[in-house]
């Protein structure tokens, strides 16, 4: 996949400063990433495995508890974005209740840095500042560490007041390698626009600079990540609906698990996201069907098909399929709701099954078909666009109430949809409902530096109901007796971190 659709864009200005403290200040921080404070240091010689409750909010989102500067904050782990946002009292309008956000006011550790940046997300758009602050998850923690709070947004999902950050986990490595794409980017767009006889108004040079100086900042700058120790994480999300999830800081290495019951697949070489090659995906066949309907149906990234890739992230409220594949997912259980199909049991659809970096993988019923809960048309119309095939579906489903006057089977696909670019990858996104089968391990390995660590490894286990990693030879599952579906709550729906990354340009030169 092309980097520049996943940029992180950054429009306003740093903060100006004089060439002497400026070089004063890059003297400094190469002193600081030399010498690690003592926490960093501590977790580096010595990490221990930690399991942390992740909060369910409404099957669409988790939450886990960070302390930032003293003040309990409720974040979400994101495999899918590198920063740590945080949504504070300074963001006036779009960040939900002031009186749930953090306050810098409060806290005698934070401190103030000169950057300053906006983040895309498929959620909305958030405008930040650089600032630091001490924060601590679990038994982890930094003294110091780099965060982006936001002084203004554009998200739905925040208006409830459930959730006040997003902590990237994605591969530190990549938020360089994006900061750096994005001032390639931006560098020859002014060189071209000098070539061709234009003039660089002083907004124009601003912004560009603003570039170069965050390319510059992202080389410095420690992620949690880094400033954690973490070499391994793990993800995991209970089953049923309404119950919580683990993510476990400094997991056991899967090669020391006990044989047969972790997989592992390499990393993509060269993306910036935890991803693999993708294949096969497919339909089972129907359970206890006649002859007629034992086959499996091909949904996508079969031979003679676009290259796919899968991305795994904790911060997708679904599955994520190309249009043509949620449209035939939508076909199959429109054909199995023919053959007298009922919602309230899953266990009569097939599974999803495909295979990821050259490895088998089987998701139940419940992590394509469930409810919707809230309100549909107060859904913001940019996150109604991820999930056309929804509106179709709710609008029939209505109808068919109307005309019989009977309540209705709310059972829809929960499949969303984002099409590649010509020539790209298709891009399959597996969200939260493959966390909820599948003990996830996260292994990195050192990158330029021990701070910049890259994806190396994905680790996948069977994970009983307790999200325990299970022995088996077979990451595959037959179908279960009984499958509950899950209640989404639509106005907390998450789609993927880099849905919304759109290449830098400068403005128009002013007329």
């Amino acid at each position: 996949m092309a980097a520049t659709r996943f940029s992180i864009i950054a429009l306003a200005m740093l903060t100006a400063f004089s060439p002497a403290a400026s070089l004063q200040k890059s003297k400094l921080s190469q002193v600081l990433q030399r010498q690690p404070n003592a926490s960093q240091a501590a977790n580096e010689s010595s990490p221990r495995q930690s399991v942390q409750e992740m909060h369910n909010d409404g099957d669409a989102s988790y939450t886990i508890t960070v302390s930032l500067g003293g003040q309990n904050i409720e974040v979400i782990p994101d495999t899918g974005s590198f920063d740590f946002l945080v949504f504070g009292t300074h963001c006036k309008e779009g960040c939900g209740p002031v009186h749930s956000l953090y306050n810098d006011s409060l806290s005698s550790t934070f401190e103030k840095g000169s950057a300053f940046t906006l983040h895309q997300f498929g959620s909305g758009d958030a405008w930040s500042m650089e600032s630091y602050e001490k924060v601590i998850s679990g038994p982890a923690s930094s003294e110091r560490q780099v965060f982006w709070e936001v002084y203004e947004a554009d998200m739905p999902i925040l208006e409830e007041g459930g959730l006040q950050g997003i902590l990237g986990l994605g591969p530190p490595e990549s938020s360089v390698l994006i900061a750096l794409k994005d001032a390639s980017d931006v560098r020859e767009e002014v060189e071209y626009i000098k070539r061709t006889g234009g003039s660089i108004s002083p907004r124009q040079k601003k912004i560009s600079d603003n570039y170069l100086k965050l390319a510059e900042h992202a080389k410095t700058a420690r992620s949690v990540a880094a400033d954690f120790g973490l070499k391994s994480y793990s993800i995991c999300l209970r089953r049923s609906s309404g119950s919580p999830g683990s993510i476990i800081w400094h997991d056991v290495a899967p090669e020391r698990r006990p044989a047969n019951m972790f997989r592992t697949i390499q990393a993509k070489e060269g993306d910036l996201f935890w991803s693999a090659k993708l294949e096969h995906v497919q339909l089972g066949p129907l359970p206890r069907a006649n002859e007629d309907h034992s086959q499996r149906t091909q949904i996508g990234c079969g031979e003679g098909e676009s290259s796919c890739t899968a991305i795994v992230d904790s911060g997708t409220s679904l599955i994520v399929a190309p249009r043509d594949a949620a449209w035939k997912v939508e076909d199959a259980l429109r054909k199995w709701r023919a053959l007298s199909g009922n919602c309230t049991d899953l266990s009569t659809l097939p599974n999803l099954e495909f295979m990821m970096g050259g490895m088998p993988f089987s998701l139940p019923p419940s992590s394509y078909v469930g409810d919707l809960s809230g309100d549909w048309s107060l859904l913001d119309p940019k996150l109604q666009s991820f999930l056309p095939h929804l509106d179709a579906q709710i609008m029939s489903l209505r109808t068919e109430r109307d005309r019989d006057s009977q309540p209705y089977d709310s059972c829809v696909p929960l499949i969303m949809i984002m099409d590649s670019a010509p020539g790209e990858d298709q891009q399959w996104i597996l969200g939260m409902p493959f966390f909820r089968q599948y003990y996830t391990t996260f292994t990195l390995s050192p990158g330029v530096t021990e701070w910049r660590r890259k994806a190396k490894s994905m680790s996948f286990a069977l994970a009983d109901s307790h999200c325990r990693p299970t022995v088996d030879k077979l990451l595959q599952q037959g179908h279960a007796d009984e499958q509950q579906r899950l209640s989404i709550d639509v106005s907390k729906i998450r789609v993927p971190h880099h849905a919304m990354r759109k290449r830098p340009e400068l403005p128009r030169a002013e007329a």
